[in-house]
């Protein structure tokens, strides 16, 4: 990559790295698939994969295999255009007056669609597919797919529902009229069983890759949808079933991996380059499949290994994996245990331990006697609940640093912890953020995975932080952390500030999303662009989606504290857009709500980012 010294160069590099990288996953969609369209996916796996510090060459490198990490650059590169226009025009002031749709307004005024009796499994997402990188929000084309954890059922309740004109709603009338369209409804279940994970999207759009999990099973689906089938979340279609699919069908492949253990935490994970995915079952095994989603019409994936964790000890607590993360620049598989384990496998023919187990949980057991296992040299009970790793780890492959989130990692009067560390599993920094479970068996504080603020993410990450919800120092109320990065890559040894969320125990937390966008005015400030959103779950009042402003690197307040009661899922966000209605948020409600026009069931619900401000 060229050598850029003055600011307009270095956004005119970065743009033009950009589109270097757009062009190569364009010519790698076309290598692999009939239709070379490249759209930007949305999904649980973006979350888990990071690029900070700017367009870094690596960065670029790392597009070549990985279109998350250019997806990632292209949002950096919008980013610094946008921020060099509010420059030109003087601030945030001279361009307020061009976006009035974005600010104020209630969030009642969006959409909410009823999802039936289902619901997305708490801490998991919808996905969101936009048709354009670089063009503006598309009504038809773009739509978000909502995962249920219910059973489907052929002409009544569906698990699988995709909903598109998205940027619609009245308070203004959105950039696709006032209301949302469910574009098809699927019973995506082939064995009776529900969607408990996050679906991944294939870059084109046309391909939906979801876990079906069964009491004593799991199968992996990929679904080819077809618009019109089925009109609502209670009048579902069946799809066509893999051996009758014509190319102009939906279609239906399945491939089941497990035959004797369900999947609950563990979402899949598509390698685009390769057309590999990595799934795992709850009895601590991961597998890879390979065609995802270029198998020949009505063939099936194929089994390339299935692998077990090597846990100490037999019997007692199984080592529940989270969601596999694979690294394409280094082969290697990164994977959470319920245990409090954390692994790294290397990827091949026959995969191996590269690195690991290092314990990161645990309630005070180490991995060579993990919790509630067998035969292990002194079986240990761990101190206290919430000792597993529940999220996928957090993976920047710009600096190939892992970050890790527990309740309970046994330190007393400080088992709540956030862990960062190599790939190899060295160089690790545990910082504390609370009290967390150690000797709780009553309350649950999982922790959940945090976010970046936009800092981090551009020229000077030395100025990022890391914002993530711990407990109390002295209680379990859930609390926002927030730490530094004065030595990037490596993650500050303290924790730079701290906010109580709730004076209530016990209240779980949502992972956190963020979002940079230069045409919302969050607190008056100029500057004050960047976004974070999460959610608490819990009934009643407490039940909420929460927004603060982070972009001075720290959190004075709630900006809005909406009460869905019951909570919500994990959030997904779209686009930095002038459009009305065209800048949101999407989850689901995890109990009936009847909030704004969810008409008392589970909803998935859009609001504007602007309505959380």
């Amino acid at each position: 990559m060229p050598t850029c010294k003055r600011h307009s160069a270095v956004l005119q590099c970065a743009l033009g790295a950009v589109l270097t990288c757009l062009a190569l996953a364009a010519n790698l969609a076309a290598q692999s698939r009939d239709n070379p369209h490249v759209g930007r996916v949305l999904d649980s796996s973006y979350h888990h994969l990071l690029v900070s510090g700017g367009l870094m060459s690596t960065s670029v490198f790392a597009a070549r295999q990985e279109p998350r990490v250019m997806m990632r650059l292209q949002q950096s590169a919008a980013n610094a255009e946008a921020r060099q226009q509010l420059a030109i025009a003087g601030g945030f002031r001279g361009v307020e007056a061009e976006r009035p749709s974005l600010w104020g307004g209630l969030p009642t005024q969006d959409w909410a669609v009823s999802l039936g009796s289902g619901n997305i499994a708490p801490n998991m997402y919808p996905a969101k597919y936009s048709f354009n990188l670089n063009s503006a929000p598309n009504c038809t084309g773009d739509y978000a797919v909502f995962a249920l954890n219910v059973a489907g059922v052929t002409g009544g309740q569906a698990n699988l529902v995709g909903i598109n004109n998205l940027y619609s709603g009245t308070t203004p009338t959105g950039l696709c009229g006032t209301t949302p369209t469910v574009n098809w409804a699927y019973n995506g279940s082939t064995n009776g069983g529900s969607v408990l994970t996050s679906p991944q999207l294939s870059l084109d759009g046309t391909r939906i890759a979801y876990v079906e999990s069964l009491a004593a099973g799991a199968v992996f689906h990929v679904l080819t949808w077809k618009a019109g089938e089925g009109t609502s979340a209670t009048a579902s279609a069946a799809p066509v079933t893999m051996g009758s699919c014509t190319a102009t069908s939906s279609c239906l492949i399945s491939f089941q991996y497990s035959g004797t253990s369900t999947t609950t935490l563990a979402s899949p994970w598509i390698d685009y380059s390769n057309d590999k995915v990595y799934l795992a079952s709850d009895d601590g095994k991961i597998y890879r499949l390979s065609c995802a989603f270029t198998c020949p019409l009505n063939t099936a994936p194929t089994l390339d290994w299935a692998f077990t964790l090597p846990v100490a000890g037999t019997g007692g607590a199984q080592p529940v994996p989270n969601g596999p993360i694979f690294d394409s620049s280094s082969g290697l598989i990164i994977v959470g245990d319920q245990l409090g384990e954390i692994w790294v496998l290397k990827d091949g023919i026959v995969p191996s331990v590269f690195a690991g187990p290092a314990m990161i949980g645990g309630g005070g057991c180490s991995t060579v006697n993990p919790p509630g296992r067998i035969g292990t040299p002194t079986p240990c009970t761990a101190n206290g609940r919430s000792f597993g790793i529940p999220d996928s780890p957090l993976l920047d492959v710009s600096v190939h640093k892992l970050y890790v989130f527990t309740g309970n990692d046994g330190t007393a009067g400080a088992s709540a912890a956030v862990v960062q560390m190599n790939e190899n599993l060295s160089g690790v920094v545990r910082v504390h953020i609370g009290r967390g479970s150690r000797g709780n068996v009553t309350t649950n504080v999982d922790l959940h995975d945090g976010a970046f603020d936009d800092a981090y993410f551009g020229g000077t990450p030395t100025a990022g932080h890391l914002f993530m919800c711990g407990t109390g120092a002295a209680n379990t109320r859930p609390f926002h952390y927030w730490i530094g990065f004065a030595n990037y890559p490596t993650m500050d040894a303290a924790v730079t500030g701290s906010l109580q969320r709730l004076a209530t125990a016990g209240i779980p937390c949502t992972p956190y999303t963020e979002i940079y966008n230069p045409t919302l005015n969050l607190g008056g400030n100029p500057n004050d662009h960047d976004l974070l959103v999460s959610g608490l779950t819990a009934g009643g009042v407490n039940g909420l989606i929460v927004s603060n402003d982070i972009s001075t690197g720290a959190i004075t307040g709630n900006l809005r504290a909406v009460n869905y009661p019951g909570g919500i899922s994990g959030i997904i966000t779209d686009n930095i857009s002038s459009q009305p209605q065209a800048s949101s948020v999407y989850f689901s409600t995890l109990t009936n709500s009847a909030v704004g026009t969810c008409p008392n069931t589970r909803c998935a619900v859009k609001l504007t980012q602007g309505a959380l401000r």
